[in-house]
């Protein structure tokens, strides 16, 4: 990222910050001595949070409709790793909320697009023997810095999709050739955030994989489940045509089988995913 851009962050004194409960329940969870009861004790701490993650997990995404009724449940019954992805979610679905000023594009929709893209690397994470979680996160977030874009560099942010339809590339080359790449800017906000080196580089390179070094499989599994989630229509990512060409990483070593059967789960899962977690933003 270009100095004066990363400066221009730095000078906006109302650029997101990672909510501080999101930092404890992430501590909490990696503690080698967290249990349901620990976890609860922190959570409890955001009632409006807590009322959320039982709305969540009574959900018929997860068929536990009134079985739910205390934090401490939702972890027994769903598991340390699938309640530390409903926090990371919740605590981040706020942002996608209200109108971002920038025509033909929806929050809702870059916010189901991003909740899809996490669903199906987590997916392809089982496949391939990587972190489930861990994938989450990053497909949750791959596509945080064109909201960030959209939020606090909206001129430039037209002029990109001007350049898009006037160059008749994708808005991926008209970020290139403008000098202003969502990754990038993603890739800031995460460094920032404190979320480590894993994350940030998933987010910087989530559209060219080989460039993520020792990542370079995570970052491939975000870019295929990127794909996938535009071909099974889950959301809208700005900018991205949804009958561009899936491409498969080689770095994943996985097959058309494989990625017909992941398709195909999502496929399933999307109303669910639609219904459970369109919640969160209109809450």
């Amino acid at each position: 990222m270009a100095i004066s851009i990363a400066q221009r962050f730095d000078d906006l004194e109302e650029l997101p910050t990672i909510p501080q409960i999101l930092n404890r329940v992430l501590h909490e969870v990696d503690s080698a001595t967290s249990t349901a009861a620990s976890l609860e004790k922190v959570i409890r701490d955001d009632p409006m949070l807590t009322a959320k993650i039982l709305r969540m997990a009574n959900s018929p995404y997860y068929g536990l409709a009134g079985e739910v009724n205390s934090i401490a449940r939702a972890v027994m019954v769903l598991g340390f790793e699938e309640v530390r992805n409903l926090v990371v979610a919740l605590a981040l679905g706020g942002a996608f909320s209200g109108d971002l000023g920038i025509p033909g594009v929806d929050a809702a929709d870059l916010w189901m697009h991003s909740v899809g893209t996490g669903r199906a690397a987590s997916m392809l994470a089982e496949r391939v023997g990587l972190d489930a979680d861990e994938l989450f996160t990053a497909g949750l977030l791959h596509d945080i810095g064109r909201l960030l874009m959209c939020m606090y560099f909206k001129d430039e942010m037209k002029e990109i999709m001007a350049l898009q339809i006037q160059r008749g590339v994708s808005l991926n080359q008209a970020e290139a050739e403008f000098g202003l790449s969502h990754g990038e800017v993603g890739a800031y906000l995460t460094t920032r955030w404190g979320f480590g080196d894993f994350l940030s580089t998933v987010v910087r390179y989530h559209h060219n994989p080989q460039g993520a070094g020792p990542h370079a499989k995570a970052a491939s599994a975000v870019f295929l489940a990127d794909g996938l989630c535009r071909k099974v229509g889950l959301g809208a990512s700005i900018g991205e045509d949804p009958d561009q060409k899936l491409l498969v990483p080689k770095a994943l070593g996985i097959g058309g089988e494989d990625i017909k059967k992941i398709a195909l789960r999502l496929k399933s899962e999307k109303a669910h995913l639609l219904e459970s977690w369109g919640q969160v933003i209109a809450a």
